[in-house]
């Protein structure tokens, strides 16, 4: 998924880098919440030509960067807690990997029965690197900077939602 002219290219890759390091925290929350709903549109990420192919999650996570975005967010949280952070990263963070969390969480929830026999190791990473997320979101509750606090509150909010974003 990519705006594309001869001056500019615009990818999902270079929204989610913003919705981590934007100055802005509305714009971060925006673009967090853009890649969730890209996340959650897997017609996106299907390459077949027959649509009545079954969802397979695995061929999502390859497709859509999930993973490397949840990754990236986790070490980014886990550093929320060392003496020296950058605060609108951590806030950035807490939305962008908790918008991951939502995608694959219900992603998995639809794509179980076509790879529930053989679940694939990034299937397992994902659901390793997605616990952590939870685990950082609510260690940041308690977390001495209050904007943090609030940011990983409303991080587990969207993690655990089943709202659309309509």
């Amino acid at each position: 998924v990519a705006l594309t002219s001869s001056e500019i290219c615009y990818g999902f890759n270079d929204i989610a880098g913003q919705a981590v390091l934007s100055i802005s925290s509305k714009t971060r929350r925006h673009l967090s919440r853009i890649m969730g709903c890209l996340y959650e549109d897997h017609c996106l990420w299907n390459d077949a030509s027959d649509l009545s192919e079954k969802f397979s999650i695995s061929q999502w996570l390859e497709k859509s960067g999930l993973l490397k975005n949840a990754e990236m967010c986790r070490e980014i949280l886990e550093k929320a807690f060392e003496s020296s952070f950058v605060a609108c990263e951590v806030h950035g963070a807490a939305f962008l990997g908790s918008s991951c969390l939502r995608a694959f969480r219900l992603g998995d929830a639809n794509g179980t029965a076509v790879d529930s026999h053989n679940v694939s190791p990034t299937i397992t990473k994902c659901w390793s690197v997605c616990s952590r997320i939870v685990n950082l979101l609510g260690k940041g509750l308690m977390h001495a900077d209050e904007v943090i606090g609030n940011a990983c509150a409303q991080g587990l909010v969207i993690s655990f939602s089943y709202d659309g974003h309509d």
